[in-house]
């Protein structure tokens, strides 16, 4: 005899654990399995809040190195790596206990460890056991995409996974991939004194951000001792004697080097290929689940939300999604998602925050646009605080003077882009932020700053 649920969810990370609790709090009855023994998903235990932790704990230490700037002196700073992975785990785990007992507490709702696959599009295999369903969603996140490089270190290389595990500071790491992880990850252990190499195979590092923003970063790195190699074809990642040795080719000449550890950050990919999706003929790709705009797969009664889908690849993204998912199971109308107002923050040095659409998305819809930016070189809180690397970037519609996106490069992006957001999702053009009075002297100023610049050239135009 099969146990029926209302609705089963695989995954309980940020898109599936939302998905589950509000679905059982409107009255269904909802499983909920994931192959970890408590809810949080890879944002928890192997992304966002560990590298969060790590790096939190050296930027601290990076400002008491860096304290001679501010007339500080600095008396032989140390870091004890050890305490900073236990605080991390205690915070991992206090976060995912939580979750837990929220779970607990919906009688209507189960948390189950294991593994699921579909039978067939009614049914699913838990752990051996079968269990019928109205619906399903299918929210099991990313994986790492490892490229068939060649020798016997692959395998002995790190991902991001492996290493918020090491109870030691690295003396040095080998990065293989420019992207998000692996420039948030470079830039951490550097303040911290490894040594740190970058080999990218793009022409520039961070691809899917502006190039000015990762060309500012790129330059922090570099001024920082970090070595970037862009243009790289990886030929062998091979392990002797404690060392890997990776031989690649640039520019046609060939390179070899010798590093204590390899990091490989390559990309990310749907983790969707043991779920059985043939079985209840949930059609997939190499970008995921293919969904709808409101989240349906091919079988309507199945969707998908978070990493495995193609769309933004953020936590925040996926809880939001969530949200969408299930309006959309129980409710009568139907609602689409619209990342169009999303939000982000690179965690680099300096930090990228983004709210809405960038100038990629405005060139390939080919809107009528105008940008104009501030720069924080002028900025009075920047020079105070010795951080005058930077910008606030507005995209504007010609037409209706709405600002469509922001792009914020600074130190503290992070807590700058919540009001860029709130820009953006209410559709505020300049005249409505200059509406705002803003502290002085304070980076938030550096929106109205901006909207005044636009105004003042605007006039000068008329006139």
């Amino acid at each position: 005899m099969k146990t029926h649920y209302g609705l089963i969810v695989i995954g309980a990370g940020p898109a599936g654990t939302p998905a589950a609790v509000t679905a059982a709090k409107f009255g269904v009855k909802t499983l909920i399995v994931d192959k970890r023994d408590a809810p949080g998903g890879e944002c928890l235990f192997e992304g966002c809040i560990p590298s969060k932790v790590l790096e939190s704990a050296a930027n601290h230490y990076a400002k008491v190195v860096n304290s001679k700037k501010f007339h500080v002196e600095e008396n032989h700073p140390q870091i004890h790596w050890e305490a900073v992975i236990k605080d991390k785990e205690t915070i991992v785990k206090k976060r995912s206990q939580g979750a837990l007992m929220q779970i607990e507490q919906l009688p209507l709702l189960d948390f189950k460890q294991g593994t699921a696959e579909f039978v067939d599009t009614h049914t699913m295999r838990i752990n051996g056991e079968l269990f019928s369903f109205d619906k399903a969603l299918i929210a099991t996140g990313g994986k790492t995409n490892i490229p068939p490089f060649k020798g016997n270190g692959v395998s002995k290389a790190w991902t991001n996974r492996d290493v918020f595990l090491e109870k030691e500071l690295p003396k040095e790491i080998l990065f293989v991939g420019a992207g998000a992880i692996s420039c948030e990850l470079v830039q951490m252990f550097n303040k911290l004194g490894v040594k740190c190499h970058i080999l990218e195979r793009g022409s520039r590092i961070l691809k899917h951000m502006s190039e000015q923003s990762a060309s500012i970063v790129q330059k922090k790195m570099q001024d920082n001792g970090i070595v970037v190699d862009c243009n790289v074809n990886l030929e062998t990642i091979d392990y002797e004697n404690e060392k890997f040795i990776v031989k690649f080719s640039q520019n046609e000449q060939e390179r070899s080097l010798e590093f204590g550890h390899v990091l490989l950050a390559t990309g990310r990919g749907a983790d969707v290929a043991t779920l059985g999706l043939e079985n209840a003929k949930v059609e997939y790709d190499r970008g995921g689940v293919v969904v709808n705009k409101e989240l349906q797969s091919s079988q309507k009664h199945i969707y998908a939300c978070g990493d495995c889908v193609p769309a933004p690849k953020f936590a925040h993204t996926a809880s939001y999604e969530a949200g969408v998912v299930v309006h959309n199971m129980f409710a009568p109308s139907k609602h689409e998602v619209n990342y169009d107002k999303n939000s982000w923050v690179l965690f680099s040095n300096p930090q990228i925050g983004v709210a809405g659409i960038n100038e990629e998305q405005v060139n390939k819809r080919e809107l009528d646009v105008d940008i104009e930016l501030y720069d924080f070189a002028q900025d009075a809180r920047s020079q105070i605080d010795k951080e005058a690397e930077g910008y606030v970037k507005f995209i504007i519609d010609k037409k209706s003077k709405v600002i469509l996106g922001i792009e914020i490069v600074s130190e503290d992006a992070s807590s700058l882009i919540g009001e860029a957001a709130l820009i953006v999702a209410n559709e505020m053009s300049t005249m409505d932020v200059m509406k705002a009075i803003h502290p002085h002297p304070t980076l938030t100023e550096s929106f109205g700053k901006l909207a005044q610049q636009i105004f003042f050239k605007s006039m000068m135009k008329r006139g």
